[in-house]
């Protein structure tokens, strides 16, 4: 019998690849939606507004796993109630409900600004006793964002002790339209961003890789939580892509006279945090995916070439001919 899976966030950012990517490996989907259901033939779509409802035991019955999507990035008000109270409730019903596997997206915010550049998931989490701002440089949104990914991550540590929990940390989840946006981006953020690693990671590529530890997960069945970073240590910087943007498109947008320094950057970053600890930012960061691979996952397209394909489109667009749509 097919194994049913939940899949919360179904018509997201990553929930519209990964509903299609359960299909095609022969699951039977659930997706939970707020607004509209996706377009995807073969789902079980069920309306279920988290900030309405936290009784979510008749959208876990009758599933074998949980694909824990969902999230609030920008409202702070809701972040609490949806990140942290949903994602409990969840794990607590899908225990209840004899489900064998939660997948969790959680993000790579939870290390906040590591005191190193590599990340791997040994790498410190970040300390919910301490001041937010002290261990992450980023905007007020982000810093609560930050926080509530962590205690989503340590709540789950005591709300499911019979389900196999995989923490799913991807880092910038990009489709092929994501992939060349900075194009649009004004003049000083560009030039502030040249340094940065990008660290985009393809939205079907993460997709892949959450239905491949799904299935893991599943033949285990051995009730443990995984920490996995989703991410590619060849998504290059910022100056990569304008470059290889520039000299296959000639746009101009893509041109970019001068750069400032790491130092002015970092300058920035300490007027947010007003810390004296060395803490690396974001774009500084190389992610570590050694865990991931050695479970013998390998990126289906992998970032490289979805840049060349994004860049292809660009071209052929400028051209005036009509190219194909990616499918989901």
């Amino acid at each position: 019998m097919r194994p049913t899976v939940l899949v919360t966030g179904a018509t997201g950012s990553i929930g519209r690849f990964v509903v299609p990517a359960l299909i095609g490996a022969g699951y039977l989907v659930r997706g939970q939606y707020v607004r509209a259901p996706g377009n995807v033939p073969g789902v079980d779509w069920r309306r279920w507004n988290f900030l309405e409802s936290l009784e979510v035991d008749p959208l876990v019955d009758g599933c074998d796993a949980v694909i824990h999507l969902a999230a609030e990035l920008s409202d702070i008000g809701k972040m609490e109630r949806i990140n942290v109270d949903a994602t409990r409730r969840l794990a607590e019903a899908a225990a209840a409900s004899g489900a064998r596997y939660f997948g969790h997206a959680s993000s790579i915010v939870v290390y906040g600004s590591p005191r190193t550049r590599r990340v791997d998931e040994q790498t410190p989490l970040i300390d919910l006793a301490r001041p937010m701002a002290k261990q992450y440089l980023a905007e007020p949104y982000m810093l609560e964002y930050a926080r509530t990914k962590t205690m989503a991550e340590l709540a789950l540590r005591g709300a499911a002790p019979t389900l196999r929990v995989d923490l799913l940390r991807p880092t910038v989840v990009a489709d092929l339209q994501r992939i060349l946006e900075a194009a649009d981006w004004s003049a000083y953020r560009k030039v502030l961003c040249l340094y940065r690693r990008t660290q985009y990671v393809l939205a079907s590529d993460v997709a892949s890789a959450i239905a491949h530890l799904l299935r893991r997960g599943l033949q285990d069945g051995r009730d443990r939580i995984e920490a996995y970073n989703i991410c590619e240590d060849a998504c290059g910087t910022f100056r990569d892509l304008f470059a290889r943007a520039y000299e296959m498109t000639h746009d101009p947008r893509y041109s970019v006279p001068f750069e400032l320094p790491i130092v002015a950057d970092m300058a920035k970053n300490w007027s947010l945090s007003r810390t004296l600890e060395i803490r690396y930012p974001l774009g500084m960061l190389r992610f570590a995916n050694d865990k991931l691979c050695a479970t013998g996952f390998r990126f289906p397209t992998g970032i490289e070439a979805a840049v060349e394909q994004s860049l292809f489109g660009r071209v052929e667009g400028l051209k005036g001919n009509t190219l194909p749509q990616a499918v989901p």
